[in-house]
């Protein structure tokens, strides 16, 4: 019975990514970069190695786990999940992945990219703590922050509450001291697990890190952003599927032939 269950749920992994990818590949018919990730590290001189991390558990995760009306009521729509920070299991989980890197010696990236949302930054900033070689700067950025629906915790705070909290960023790369993309931008069409705007950031922000200097860089991130982009863009499924608060997947960027394989 386990078995059977198991298989189930791997089939229908691959038919949602089926799914999903057919959605992604007509909403960037024509836009697409022709860049893809596989699972591993880069083989070549004309490919990238990013180390790809989802964000550690922050309050709105605890609130959607443990209240039962959650989604019913909207709570995530409360403003007091603004920019959820992580909570105490969340630092926990930064904790168990900074020992994890010392374990496994992962070689130092050259940069360290964070998204605009607190929960991101945080989970760097401890994950990342005094690794030998790692960068003790990081850069933030707009274009992998979470998709952009209505969802408070999505919703950044100032660039000066920012700069204030976390002096070790360099924010030079955002220009607007609010949060102009919340209201300007609504990434939840056709849907919210498939939107055509967020599969096209997903697609600018693979074309940077493309177009850096730096051959190893990693990235702390969100789920449904990861989503977006690992659908558009991932040469094997397994890098599309579910990723756990503070969990890390190594992938090597190159240039395909702009058709994922499946």
């Amino acid at each position: 019975m386990v078995r059977l269950l198991a298989a189930t749920r791997l089939l229908l992994e691959r038919r949602n990514f089926l799914l999903a990818t057919t959605l992604a590949s007509r909403a960037l018919a024509t836009t697409s970069s022709q860049l893809q990730l596989r699972p591993g590290e880069a083989t070549s001189d004309d490919e990238k190695t990013i180390y790809f991390v989802r964000h550690a558990e922050g309050y709105h995760n605890k609130g959607e786990r443990e209240l039962p009306n959650w989604k019913s009521d909207n709570l995530g729509l409360d403003p007091k999940y603004r920019d959820a920070r992580l909570t105490p299991a969340g630092v926990a989980q930064s904790q168990q992945l900074n020992a994890d890197l010392r374990k496994r010696s992962v070689p130092p990236p050259e940069l360290v990219v964070v998204s605009t949302l607190s929960r991101t930054i945080q989970t760097a900033q401890t994950g990342f703590k005094d690794l030998p070689g790692w960068p003790t700067t990081f850069v933030g950025t707009e274009l992998c922050r979470e998709r952009i629906s209505v969802h408070e915790c999505d919703h950044r705070r100032t660039l000066t509450d920012l700069r204030k909290d976390f002096p070790f960023v360099d924010f030079a790369l955002v220009k607007d001291e609010d949060d102009v993309l919340w209201t300007a931008r609504k990434e939840n069409e056709p849907s919210e697990m498939a939107a055509t705007l967020c599969y096209e950031r997903a697609d600018e922000f693979l074309n940077w890190l493309k177009n850096r200097p730096e051959r190893n860089i990693a990235v702390v991130a969100h789920w449904v952003f990861l989503k977006h982009m690992f659908t558009a863009h991932a040469a094997d499924p397994a890098l599309a599927t579910n990723f756990r608060n503070a969990e890390l997947r190594t992938a090597a960027l190159f240039r395909g032939s702009g058709k994922v394989e499946l």
